[in-house]
């Protein structure tokens, strides 16, 4: 997809911040569940849904332990997995940085053809900010607002 040099490589983390979030979330709709009248089969089901997304919502954060971003000059990226896989990606339409977090989805299509997708919400946190390179969190904001929000925008431009 891309040839061009890299500009940074960041290396993702869990957050302990988003970790007791997702907790006291979940903890709290779970608590809210059983201040309601309601009917038993309807508490038990949405304790089950409560759960669950607690277990999604965990697992989603954990597997960002080991993974790394490369971001390349052209608005590519290469989603690098911890185990060896990696996909070269672009940032899709949509994403939203502040200054406290980012939120962006990464598509990519597969040698069948077949389309992927991840989304992402990254906090300051969950950046590993290497004593060589302490700015990296700000580098990120920088190139998504710069750089792949830029060229996603061509890229949907160029669809029309």
């Amino acid at each position: 997809m891309t040839d061009g040099p890299h500009l940074l490589t960041i290396r993702l983390r869990s957050s302990p911040v988003l970790q007791a979030s997702i907790l006291a979330a979940h903890f709290a709709a779970g608590l809210t569940l059983f201040c309601m009248a309601l009917p038993t089969v309807a508490t038990l089901t949405l304790t089950m849904l409560v759960v669950a997304s607690t277990v999604w919502a965990w697992r989603a954060e954990t597997a960002k332990r080991g993974m790394s971003l490369v971001l390349a000059a052209d608005g590519a990226v290469v989603q690098m997995f911890g185990k060896g896989g990696d996909a070269w990606a672009r940032v899709l339409p949509g994403a939203v940085v502040f200054p406290t977090a980012v939120w962006f989805a990464l598509g990519w299509t597969d040698a069948d053809g077949r389309a992927h997708g991840r989304r992402f919400m990254l906090t300051a946190a969950g950046v590993e900010e290497p004593a060589q390179a302490p700015d990296q969190w700000r580098r990120l904001r920088v190139w998504l607002r710069h750089r792949a929000l830029q060229r996603a925008r061509l890229d949907t431009t160029d669809a029309v």
